[in-house]
């Protein structure tokens, strides 16, 4: 005889399996992004950090929550001109890609109101971040210009506040419009011309 929480843990497991097969189309997913973008890996900053300790989790009511896999991490990427250190060597035209993989975009992370799975969306926030001149000191990516800058609205400009000279432009694509590799290549190419206008760099 199935009991309900026999059902209910039925649920559960296919839940777990679903979520794998997820997280792993967006890994190849990402790469192959990151391959169309002729970009290399760098770096990856996750928003939600598990906790170190199971230790009184239980009177925590976002507990749950913060046990979740793979939530809200950018993927940093960095594409540039040649040079032995890439990631503190800054030279004009280099990028740092911000890939934020956001799947839940109603969870309230970030400062944004909480909303039901069904008014939420799934999507990539992709931001390029450009060094528009020659740095001649040392420039950290991560911590300097990418941790020291605000994200700007979709579809506009800002320049990056802790470092001159860089500029910053992004736009979220739903990933429903990222469904195959022709769909995914033609939304990146439409990208980056956009942003290449934007920022006045061939992106």
């Amino acid at each position: 005889m199935t009991t309900p929480l026999d059902a209910a843990l039925l649920d559960v497991r296919k839940a777990y399996r679903l979520l794998a097969d997820y997280q792993q189309r967006i890994l190849e997913l990402l790469a192959f992004i990151r391959t169309e973008l002729g970009a290399v890996h760098y770096h990856q900053h996750f928003r939600n950090k598990p906790p170190r300790s199971l230790n009184g989790l239980e009177l925590d009511n976002s507990g749950g929550a913060r046990l979740l896999p793979f939530n809200d991490v950018s993927a940093l990427w960095l594409r540039y001109n040649g040079q032995d250190d890439p990631a503190n060597q800054h030279q004009k035209g280099d990028l740092l890609i911000d890939v934020w993989v956001c799947s839940d975009s109603g969870n309230g992370v970030d400062k944004k109101p909480v909303l039901g799975a069904e008014d939420s969306r799934s999507e990539l926030r992709i931001y390029f971040f450009l060094c528009s001149e020659d740095v001649q000191e040392n420039a950290n990516w991560y911590y300097q210009v990418w941790n020291g800058t605000g994200y700007p609205p979709f579809g506009s400009v800002a320049s990056c506040d802790s470092s001159p000279g860089y500029r910053v432009y992004g736009e979220a694509i739903a990933l429903t419009d990222l469904s195959d590799e022709a769909t995914t290549r033609e939304a990146i190419a439409q990208l980056r011309a956009r942003a290449s206008v934007q920022l006045g760099q061939t992106i």
